[in-house]
Formats: C-alpha cells, structure tokens, sequence
C-alpha cells in the first residue's frame, strides 16, 4: 500500500516546491502511518532549506540598461537586504490515526512567515520625463493553520480509498510596515492598509470557498496516489 503525504503539504501552502517521494505504510500500525506522515513533511521543510527558499536572502543586486536613445527609456536599479523567512517552519500541533475508526485526524501550521526589504530604488527616464521609485520595510504573515480530518474505507480486494475529507484553513492575520513611494507620492499608508487590511479581510470572507478548493485537489491528489 501506498500513502501519498502530498495533502499535509498542500496544506500549509508550499505546493509550489516540487515533491514526489511515497511512503510505503501499513494502515493496520497508527504509529507507522503517523510517522510516515511525520517524516515526509520534516523531509518538505528541509527539501525548502536545501532550495535556499528559507532563509531566502539577497545581500544587493543592481542592473542598469538603456535604449541606444537613452532619452526614450534608461533604468538604474538596486535592492538591497531582502529577506524571507519561515516557509520550512511546518508545525505539527495534532497528528493521530485511528486504525478502529480508519480516521486521520491533523493540525498543521506555519507560524510566522517573514518577508522583508532593506531598500529598493530604480530611477528611470521615459520619453524624456524622470521616474523614481522606492521601496523598504516588511510584511509578517501569521499564522497559516491547517486542520483536517481524512476518513479512508481499507477492503482486502478494494484497497484504500477516501469517503470524506475535511479541511478548516485559517490565516491569523497579515501585518505590513513598508514605505513606498512611487514618482515622487507616498503611497505606504495605501500599500500597507491592502496588505494589511484587505487582502486578509479578503481571505476570511471567503474561508468557505477556500476549503472547498482544497478538498476537493486534495482529494483527487490523495485517490490518484492510493
């Protein structure tokens, strides 16, 4: 039998780094199927390490280019000090299985993902007028949680196969400090109340359908690979 641990990836929200490993599991062992499914995410935080995506962390790049008319379009750019931590902090607050009721039961969290940015400038010329930008500060996701619930049917000729899915994903929240100008106008109180303010109001309102998403890729992720 085969157990596909890509749902509790899926689920804390770093679907975008490619895993494909299985974990052979025997469902008539709690310990072996909790631990199957322990070892694969402390496998997808450190995989996250190894691709130099927590810490990610650029000390400066800079680039400059220009049109042979430089009148028409020349850039100089630079940032300096970015940073983004937290994405392999995968926390498992609840984990069990139950052989007698075929029940998996899960809580899982991203505590604190930190993005941040010492400075960032780029002044430009297009058609002859001046354009500045300029940007630093940070932006702190708190708290990206998980819980779940997957119930399997496991028959000697049928095999393995789900009969419901639950999934109640939250976000804490999302707070922004950054500075923004863009051509000379401040825009960081805009910038920093969308950030901070409607993109996680934005998310709540629609928790329903996020966990419809979920559920049901889940689903179809976990039976293909039953």
């Amino acid at each position: 039998m085969k157990f596909l641990i890509t749902f509790a990836i899926l689920a804390v929200g770093i679907s975008a780094v490619p895993y494909s490993a299985y974990y052979p599991v025997d469902f008539s062992d709690e310990r072996l199927v909790t631990g199957a499914i322990e070892s694969a995410i402390k496998d997808m935080s450190q995989a996250i390490k190894d691709a130099g995506l927590d810490p990610f962390h650029i000390k400066r790049e800079s680039m400059s280019y220009e049109l042979p008319v430089p009148v028409l379009f020349k850039i100089d750019a630079f940032v300096e000090e970015v940073l983004s931590t937290g994405l392999s902090n995968i926390k498992i607050n609840r984990l069990n299985y139950s052989v007698l009721l075929s029940r998996l039961n899960f809580d899982i969290e991203l505590p604190l993902v930190h993005f941040s940015l010492g400075d960032a400038n780029a002044d430009a010329v297009f058609f002859s007028s001046d354009r500045d930008f300029s940007a630093s500060g940070s932006i702190n996701v708190e708290r990206i949680r998980v819980v779940g619930e997957v119930r399997v049917s496991i028959g000697v000729i049928s095999g393995i196969s789900v009969r419901s899915l639950t999934i109640s994903f939250t976000l804490n929240d999302i707070t922004s400090d950054a500075n923004l100008v863009v051509f000379g106008k401040d825009y960081s109180d805009d910038f920093n109340n969308f950030v901070g303010g409607v993109v996680p109001d934005t998310i709540k309102a629609h928790y329903k359908e996020i966990n419809e998403l979920l559920e049901i890729v889940l689903l179809e992720v976990i039976n293909d690979n039953l």
